[in-house]
């Protein structure tokens, strides 16, 4: 089916609702434009305006097919904790703000990933639209690097953030691996190699997460694509050698902020969440409050430097988990962890138990999610919109995907659409 074709055939409704979608992917790629709605609020409030229409536009386009099912009960159940707990924070209205945005992109990336991917064909449209955000994120990584000598500098976002976009929009690139025509699989091959190079100039850790979790996934499908391990081997050598010589010595110092900071943060995260432990004390509340009556754990930070951090550096706790823990509460973190593993071993029951095309379709997810998952244990991204969309637009797909049976299981070779392929 020619793309021309296709978008012919789209009603205008449901024109409407992909122009806001691809428009709000963009923003948050991009960040063109970059609007500050409320002067002196760090959170990006038009980026998750923009979630919440695209959201609106898709319940109003999809409304013959809504229901009150589980899933909407626990989406309205979480931003009703959410909201409530900025209520009760020591900055109301700065955690409303963030509340909002994460509801936001949260819930709008759900169900546009449950609603509009729910065939072959659009999964196909989907990965290949990731492609052309993450060509733009790594032409801002290496322009920005070449001509500006920082990696970050055009792109204007914080390195896990802009790292961990890298990492969700892969899901492209890994598709394209399944592609079934050899010119798709080196077009996959080469974008998750520059996206790889990327990283590395950051000097980010997370330079292991995509080969070894390409290298596991192979190995999990082990269907014509053995070939493969051996150029991913190759970049999994290059990724050790890169660690050892080319990292800054701070990441393996025991007294790094970016180590003690972590640790002394599991426990401080622990003591501010039993004072407060059914709605937390707000999403990014100051927390220097609570220190009074602490005890520092870590050996190799004094309470003068930790306490030194709090104010500004340090209003999350670099734990995704241990953020939702302190910040929103015990019923909101065990709710939320509840879900994403619900889904998560939904996607690994599709994974073991299908075959062909609804196994590598279950892989194709099955990375990025679990490179996002790993990295949410030493960063906060679900509190940035852009992370938090992407992330929950790839969660919705696994529930598409595991409510259908395995001949149904949507395939990304356009070959085995039934659809046809696109020009």
């Amino acid at each position: 089916m020619p793309l021309s074709n296709w978008i012919s055939g789209i009603p205008k409704k449901d024109k409407v609702l992909l122009a806001f979608f691809c428009f709000t992917c963009l923003q948050l790629v991009t960040k063109i434009p970059n609007i500050t709605l409320i002067p002196g609020e760090r959170t990006k409030v038009f980026s998750g305006l923009l979630c919440g229409i695209t959201l609106s536009i898709l319940l109003v386009v999809k409304r013959e097919i809504f229901r009150l099912s589980p899933e909407w009960i626990m989406c309205i159940l979480l931003s009703l904790l959410c909201i409530l707990s900025s209520f009760f924070s020591g900055t109301p209205f700065s955690s409303l703000c963030r509340g909002i945005t994460l509801i936001f992109s949260a819930v709008g990336g759900f169900w546009c990933g449950r609603l509009l991917f729910n065939s072959a064909f659009s999964q196909l449209m989907f990965a290949r639209f990731c492609l052309v955000l993450l060509t733009l994120l790594l032409v801002f990584g290496l322009a920005g690097f070449f001509l500006y000598g920082d990696v970050l500098y055009l792109a204007d976002i914080h390195k896990h953030t802009f790292n961990g976009l890298i990492l969700l929009l892969s899901f492209g690139p890994v598709a394209f691996l399944y592609g079934g025509k050899r010119w798709l699989v080196v077009i996959g091959v080469v974008y998750l190699l520059a996206g790889s190079y990327v990283i590395s100039l950051s000097f980010d850790p997370m330079i292991w997460f995509p080969p070894l979790l390409l290298f596991g996934g192979m190995l999990i499908s082990m269907k014509k694509k053995r070939y493969m391990l051996i150029p991913i081997l190759f970049v999994i050598l290059l990724v050790t050698l890169f660690q050892n010589y080319k990292l800054p010595d701070h990441y393996y110092n025991k007294e790094s902020i970016s180590i003690w900071a972590r640790v002394e943060n599991i426990f401080f995260s622990y003591h501010m969440a039993m004072k407060r432990p059914l709605l937390g004390i707000g999403l990014v509340a100051p927390r220097i409050g609570y220190l009074d009556d602490y005890t520092i754990v870590y050996p190799y930070v004094t309470r003068e430097k930790f306490s030194a951090i709090l104010p500004e550096e340090n209003r999350s706790s670099e734990n995704q988990f241990l953020t939702f823990m302190c910040d929103l509460g015990f019923p909101f973190l065990l709710m939320y962890s509840f879900s994403v593993a619900f889904l998560y071993l939904k996607l690994l029951r599709n994974i073991r138990e299908h075959g062909g095309s609804g196994k590598e379709t279950a892989i194709v997810l099955w990375i990025p999610i679990t490179g996002s998952l790993i990295h949410f244990q030493v960063y906060d991204g679900l509190l940035q919109p852009q992370i938090c969309w992407f992330f929950h637009i790839l969660l919705g797909m696994i529930s598409v995907n595991a409510e259908q049976s395995v001949g149904q299981s949507p395939h990304l070779n356009e070959k085995n659409t039934g659809m046809g392929g696109v020009d």
